[in-house]
C-alpha cells in the first residue's frame, strides 16, 4: 500500500485562521491576551475577579489557553487512579532568565509568598525557573501582584509574565557563566538581553495584574505585539547558553542552544545550534525525541538579532493546526537549515560562519564549595535540592536554612538546570557558619548525601500536572533509597524521571532516563552522554510501577560490576547490546 504523501503544513504564510487549530482561533481574537473568546467574548481580567471573590472555583478552559502565557496554569488535583476529581488549583511559573541572580529582598518575598499564598514550597525547575504549586483561585491574583513589587534586583525583576505559553521561555544559562575562576564570561547578560528583546509588548498581564489599590494601571494600554504578532508563535520557545566547561542547560535540547568560543572574558563568537526539542506524543512516530542541528558560529553582536530573526521565521512558518508538529525542531528540518540560514542571511542580516563546533562541555552539578571568580576570596556553595523541592519538612528545614543564610550574609541566590541552589559571594571567612547554619536545620552536608540522590532529578508529575501519566517526583525518593539499600548510591550516574513525554525533566539525554507511559508504566532509555550530546536507546517500553526498582537495582549493578574498561557511564550503557544488558538484569524485553 503506497504511503500516504505528508500533507502540506498549515502556516500563517498560506492559510488563513479558520484552517488553523482553535488554540490559534483563541490566540488570534484574544487581541494581546486581553479578551478570552468563549460562548460570549469577555475578559479575561472578568474572569480573574471572580476567583479572587471566591465566585468561581477556577477559570474557563478558553481562559485556560490564554492564562498559560502569564505563567499560569489550571490544574485539578488527582487520584492515586489519575482521575481528576480534587479541588481546582493552579501553579504558578516565575520567569527567572539565567537562573538569577535573586537579591536578598527577592528571596524573602519569594518565601514569603510560598507562605502566604501555596504551599509553602518553592519548586525550582529544570529551566531555572521556580513554581508555586497549590496556589487557589481567590489567591491567584494576589500572588502575581506580590512577585510583581519592585523589590530591589541583580540585573532582572520578578515576572511570570512568559514562563508559559506559546512565546519565548525562560532564557538559560550556565549558573556558573560569571563565577568560574578559570573562565569568567558575560552569558548571563546576553540572556538578559535575549529575554527583554522576546518579553511580549502586551500590557495585558500588567491592566490585568498589577492594578493598585485604586484601580490604576502601571503601564500603558497597547495590545500591540510587533514581533509576535496577534497569533504568537505556533508553539513554545526555547533559548539556552551553555559555558565552555559546563553544559548543565543541555544545548542541544534548545530551539536555539549557544556555546560561547573561549577567547578571554568576553567572547567574540558563538557556536549556534537550533531545533533540539525532547517531547513526543507515545505510540505517534512523526513525533521525536531530536537534539540540536549545527549551523555555525555567530558572532557576539549578531546573537540576539539572530535569536530574534528565528523565532520570526518560526511564527511565519511553523505548523499551526497540529499542535503535535508545530515546534521549531520541526519546521527547522522541514524548511532545511542550509534555506534557514540563507533566509537569516537574506533577510535580517545575519552572518553565520562555517566552522567545526567545539566539543561539548559536560553536565556539572557544582555541589559543595567553590571558589568565585575576582580578586577577593568568595565563594559559592552549591546546596543539593532533590527535584528542585525546597522545603520544610519533619528534621530537614532546608527553606528556613537558607533563607537565613540569605538573610544574614546578603547572599545572591541562582537557580541551576538540575534543580539545584547555588549560594553566592560568601566570604572565606563565613564559610564555616554556614556549613554551621546548614546542620542546626537538619540539612545533610554534601559529603553526606550519596552520588544517585545528588544526580537525579524528577518533574512534579501527577498528582498535580494534567499531562502527567504516572508519578514522577513521589516515587524517585524510593527508587533512591532502595539503589542507597542495595549498596549502589555512589554509582556515578545521571538517573532524570518525568511523568509523560514531554519530558520536561530532560531523560532522553540522561545516562538513564524514565518516562511515564500511562497506567503506571514507564519507558526507559539509557545512554544518553554526559555532555548531552546522544540521546539514549529504548532499554524497555514499558516497565509495570512494581517492577521499577528491580530494573533498576539491574541496571546500576550492570554499571558498577561490568565496566571494567572505566568508560563514562553512558558511553558505557550506549555500547553495550541491549538484549545483553537486558539479561545482566534479568528482565527480557
Amino acid at each position: 500500500m503506497p504511503s500516504k504523501t505528508p500533507r502540506e503544513a498549515v502556516t500563517l504564510l498560506n492559510a488563513d485562521i479558520s484552517q488553523m487549530s482553535k488554540v490559534e482561533q483563541l490566540k488570534s481574537e484574544s487581541e494581546g491576551l486581553f479578551y478570552v473568546a468563549g460562548r460570549e467574548k469577555h475578559s479575561f481580567a472578568a474572569e480573574l475577579d471572580a476567583l479572587s471573590a471566591e465566585q468561581a472555583e477556577t477559570i474557563s478552559n478558553e481562559a485556560k489557553e490564554m492564562s498559560k502565557h502569564f505563567g499560569i496554569y489550571k490544574q485539578q488535583e488527582r487520584e492515586a487512579s489519575g482521575r481528576k476529581r480534587g479541588d481546582y488549583i493552579f501553579m504558578v511559573r516565575m520567569k527567572l532568565p539565567a537562573g538569577g541572580e535573586l537579591s536578598p529582598e527577592q528571596w524573602q518575598a519569594l518565601n514569603q509568598a510560598a507562605e502566604r499564598f501555596a504551599n509553602s514550597t518553592l519548586r525550582l525547575t529544570t529551566r531555572q525557573g521556580i513554581q508555586f504549586h497549590y496556589v487557589y483561585g481567590r489567591n491567584l491574583g494576589r500572588l502575581i501582584r506580590f512577585i510583581n513589587q519592585e523589590y530591589p534586583d541583580r540585573g532582572y525583576q520578578m515576572q511570570t509574565l512568559g514562563a508559559c505559553g506559546d512565546m519565548n521561555r525562560n532564557t538559560m544559562c550556565s549558573p556558573i557563566d560569571d563565577l568560574d575562576p578559570e573562565l569568567p564570561l558575560d552569558s548571563r547578560e546576553l540572556a538578559f538581553e535575549i529575554a527583554r528583546e522576546l518579553a511580549p509588548r502586551s500590557s495585558a498581564y500588567y491592566q490585568i495584574f498589577l492594578t493598585d489599590d485604586e484601580g490604576r494601571t502601571v503601564a500603558p494600554m497597547s495590545t500591540d505585539e510587533p514581533i509576535y504578532g496577534k497569533h504568537y508563535l505556533p508553539r513554545k520557545f526555547k533559548v539556552g547558553i551553555a559555558h565552555p566547561r559546563d553544559n548543565s542547560i543541555d544545548v542541544l535540547t534548545q530551539d536555539v542552544g549557544l556555546v560561547p568560543i573561549e577567547n578571554g572574558a568576553v567572547p567574540t563568537e558563538y557556536d549556534l545550534y537550533s531545533g533540539g526539542g525532547l517531547g513526543v506524543t507515545h505510540n505517534m512516530p512523526h513525533t521525536q525525541q531530536l537534539l540540536g542541528l549545527y549551523l555555525g558560529r555567530v558572532r557576539r553582536e549578531q546573537v540576539v538579532e539572530t535569536v530574534k530573526g528565528i523565532v520570526i521565521i518560526q511564527k511565519e512558518n511553523g505548523e499551526r493546526k497540529d499542535r503535535r508538529q508545530a515546534r521549531w525542531k520541526y519546521t527547522i528540518r522541514r524548511l532545511g537549515p542550509d534555506v534557514v540560514k540563507v533566509m537569516l542571511r537574506d533577510r535580517f542580516g545575519i552572518e553565520i560562519k562555517l566552522a567545526q563546533p567545539q566539543p561539548l562541555p559536560p553536565v556539572r552539578f557544582f555541589h559543595g564549595w567553590n571558589r568565585e571568580a575576582g580578586p577577593e576570596e568568595r565563594y559559592f556553595l552549591g546546596v543539593p535540592v532533590l527535584s528542585g523541592r525546597l522545603k520544610d519538612e519533619g528534621d530537614v528545614r532546608l527553606r528556613s536554612a537558607v533563607t537565613q543564610i540569605v538573610s544574614e550574609l546578603e547572599l545572591g541566590v541562582r537557580i541551576t538546570p538540575n534543580q539545584d541552589l547555588l549560594l553566592c559571594h560568601i566570604p572565606a571567612q563565613r564559610r564555616e557558619w554556614v556549613d554551621r547554619t546548614l546542620a542546626e536545620h537538619g540539612v545533610p552536608a554534601v559529603q553526606q548525601i550519596s552520588r544517585v540522590r545528588r544526580q537525579s532529578f524528577a518533574c512534579p508529575a501527577k498528582p498535580t500536572c494534567g499531562l502527567a501519566m504516572t508519578d514522577a517526583e513521589n516515587v524517585l525518593p524510593s527508587y533512591i533509597e532502595a539503589l542507597e539499600r542495595e549498596g549502589l548510591g555512589d554509582v556515578d550516574l545521571l538517573l532524570r524521571m518525568a511523568g509523560c513525554p514531554n519530558s520536561c525533566s530532560r531523560p532522553p539525554t540522561a545516562e538513564v532516563g524514565i518516562i511515564g507511559y500511562g497506567k503506571n508504566d514507564h519507558m526507559i532509555q539509557v545512554g544518553g552522554s554526559r555532555e548531552g550530546g546522544r540521546i539514549g536507546k529504548v532499554l524497555y517500553e514499558r516497565v509495570p510501577e512494581d517492577q521499577m526498582i528491580p530494573v533498576l537495582i539491574g541496571i546500576f549493578r550492570a554499571v558498577r560490576d561490568h565496566n571494567s574498561e572505566g568508560l563514562p557511564t553512558g558511553e558505557f550503557l550506549d555500547r553495550m547490546p541491549l538484549e545483553e544488558l537486558r539479561q545482566l538484569i534479568g528482565r527480557s524485553k
